[in-house]
């Protein structure tokens, strides 16, 4: 399916999940030790949550899922996190599960093994399985919180909903819903060569739009200020540019132009999809652009570049 934004190929499938079997697997959790899915054959239900460290999505909904755990673990619930990120070590697994204070299963899928036997594609997404590990509800886990919107309060928990049913034993109302989020940040073949390379083509845009925001300390969910810094989020990245909602740029055109506007143009958005599809090379070093400085101004600075990064 082609991606609205990019036009490039989804790598899910149109095939709802639900109806189908879950295989079993065995992942290191945040601390190196073995679990399966087989060790929680007890269980009447399980939900499967697919979760990144730095996504904005993921950091709010973990602790809601301890939650869960604790709402319906009693009655035969397990909450199964899963981390399939390329650029999520073990080590910030960790952390992420002592920051959030974790309280249920957090694996590890090294090479999105998981991820792609299962057709994952979010952070966070979920699969609910009931006992013979069918999958019996697919998508978010409520509807408070999306890309670009937080309600107030949720108006729908969908996944607390088809736990109740299925441990009800009714047949689950609503199956499937949209997993919103992150791209899952996935292990590619990264080329050596290209014509189109980070440090030539790539940094030079990213140091003048985007990290401004994305810099340590700064407020966007992750940096960009170096090649190793792009690896895992380039799917990510060609859907909020190509949807115009990175970088954003709220100012009314009507009131002329801008000198600061950070908004790509069309020919930069091409180059960081070609430098995408062409694998990403890092190339020559000595092509890096100097890196950008950036000055702490009084409050008008402030709250102009908070504007910039929170739109």
């Amino acid at each position: 399916m082609a991606n609205a934004a990019t036009g490039r190929q989804s790598e899910g499938s149109d095939a709802s999940p639900v109806g189908q079997q879950v295989a079993t697997f065995t992942l290191p959790n945040a601390y190196g030790k073995p679990v399966s899915l087989t060790d929680f054959e007890g269980k009447k239900c399980a939900a499967i949550v697919f979760l990144g460290t730095e996504c904005p999505l993921a950091k709010l909904y973990g602790p809601r899922l301890n939650d869960l755990q604790e709402k319906f673990g009693d009655r035969g619930l397990q909450v199964i996190g899963i981390n399939s990120n390329k650029q999520d070590s073990l080590t910030e697994l960790a952390a992420y599960v002592h920051r959030h204070e974790i309280a249920f299963p957090m694996l590890k899928d090294k090479g999105n093994v998981v991820a792609d036997a299962m057709k994952a594609e979010r952070t966070p997404e979920v699969f609910l399985i009931d006992a013979n590990r069918v999958v019996r509800y697919h998508g978010r886990i409520d509807d408070q919180y999306g890309v670009g919107y937080a309600r107030d309060k949720k108006t729908r928990s969908d996944l607390a909903i088809a736990v109740e049913e299925l441990l009800a034993g009714k047949s689950i109302s609503q199956p499937k819903t949209e997993a919103v989020g992150c791209h899952i940040g996935r292990t590619k073949q990264v080329a050596e060569q290209g014509e189109i390379t980070y440090a030539k083509h790539i940094a030079p845009i990213f140091n003048s739009r985007c990290v401004t925001c994305h810099r340590e300390g700064e407020i966007a969910p992750f940096t960009l200020t170096s090649y190793d810094d792009t690896q895992g989020w380039e799917d990510t990245i060609l859907e909020v540019i190509g949807n115009n909602r990175m970088p954003p740029w709220s100012a009314n055109p009507a009131h002329g132009e801008f000198a600061n506007d950070a908004r790509l143009s069309e020919q930069e958005k091409e180059l960081i999809e070609q430098w995408v599809d062409g694998g990403m090379p890092e190339g020559d070093p000595s092509d890096l652009p100097d890196p950008p400085v950036f000055t702490t101004g009084g409050r008008l600075t402030s709250l102009i570049k908070l504007s910039r990064c929170e739109t």
